[in-house]
């Protein structure tokens, strides 16, 4: 038992800038008051080699936790990957703090209770979703949070907060322009398209970008290509509506060309087009330019072009995995994820 309840919370990096000085002033503190508790989050970035005075603060904690047994519990709280390897190199703590606890991502079905649970707190029972709490759409929207389960930087509760902020940021463009239409809509409502976006066939057609993009003068090759795109997501969506596992689609494309053959300004309507179809937070875009010649001398693999699977690519270039993208082949003959893998480099498919 503890005589105290005084409970201080602080960072690994905060702790560092703070010094050995910052953590003695911590531990007066509960002391002072009794006795408590030091919670210590992201306590791997006191290893980190960017601050430097996370050393001494690691050696006076180890010390401290020794010494002031029955009268402050320290917690140590990470990542699970960081603290494994903060535990590696730090080997004293094992026998100071033998006890670990692991808390597993939520499943689908507890997030949706949380989901649930959020909402009502929010709008105090008021809140009218479309299918129910916890029907179809609602499904959707949480299995969409949950395939980045296991992700580096997945944020399950502080994730579905942010899933909800764009949940409600749908809902309130689409009071506006039910308002700016003569209409009187419900604010607790939340629609279908609220939950889990628009049909991206019904998106793409009200899209500016998409249009500009139709109006331009050849690309014909690009142009089918994002249309594809968009037939894909279709089809996810679909498959989604049927509680179907979606296809995996990936968003992300290679321009390559001549100078002033447009790749700047179709990259721009390409990121617009997916801001569209709800499929990025923002319409800000980014534009970042590499020479091809660095690209050539890589010494690894480049993580967004993976092997096809046959003879290691002397260059690390090779099809994008399933084929739903255009790009490069290495030429090391059939590939197994989409047709033939027999162009060369420079070839465009």
């Amino acid at each position: 038992m503890l005589p105290g309840t005084e409970f201080i919370e602080t960072t690994g990096a905060r702790l560092a800038n703070e010094g050995v000085a910052g953590a003695k002033k911590h531990i007066e503190t509960i002391l002072n008051a009794g006795g408590g508790t030091f919670f210590l989050d992201e306590a791997y970035q006191l290893a980190d080699g960017h601050n430097p005075g996370g050393a001494s603060v690691l050696d006076f904690l180890l010390a401290e936790i020794e010494n002031k047994v029955g009268k402050i519990v320290f917690i140590l709280a990470g990542y699970s990957k960081q603290m494994e390897k903060f535990f590696e190199h730090n080997p004293g703590f094992d026998s100071r703090i033998p006890h670990r606890l692991y808390f597993a991502d939520y499943s689908d079905q507890e997030l949706l209770a949380m989901l649930h649970r959020l909402v009502e707190k929010k709008y105090h029972g008021r809140a009218k979703i479309e299918g129910g709490p916890t029907g179809i759409y609602a499904r959707i929207a949480v299995r969409r949070l949950g395939r980045g389960r296991g992700r580096e930087g997945y944020g399950n509760a502080r994730a579905l907060e942010n899933t909800w902020a764009k949940i409600s940021e749908r809902q309130a463009n689409r009071l506006q322009q039910e308002r700016a239409a003569g209409l009187t809509p419900d604010d607790f409502l939340f629609t279908k398209e609220d939950l889990i976006g628009p049909e991206p066939s019904g998106a793409i057609r009200e899209s500016a970008a998409w249009k500009e993009l139709q109006g331009l003068i050849g690309l014909k090759a690009v142009k089918e290509s994002i249309k594809g795109l968009v037939d894909r997501l279709q089809l996810n969506y679909e498959r989604e509506l049927e509680e179907q596992p979606p296809i995996e689609v990936s968003l992300n494309r290679i321009f390559v060309g001549s100078p002033g053959t447009g790749k700047t300004s179709v990259g721009k309507l390409y990121g617009a087009i997916l801001a569209d179809m709800c499929l990025l937070s923002k319409r800000e875009g980014k534009n970042t330019t590499v020479s091809f010649s660095t690209l050539l001398l890589a010494h690894e693999p480049l993580p967004w072009l993976p092997h096809c699977g046959q003879a290691k690519c002397p260059l690390n270039w090779c099809h994008w995995k399933s084929g739903l993208i255009s790009g490069y082949s290495c030429g090391q003959g059939p590939c197994r994820f989409h047709r033939k893998c027999s162009w060369r480099i420079g070839k465009e498919h």
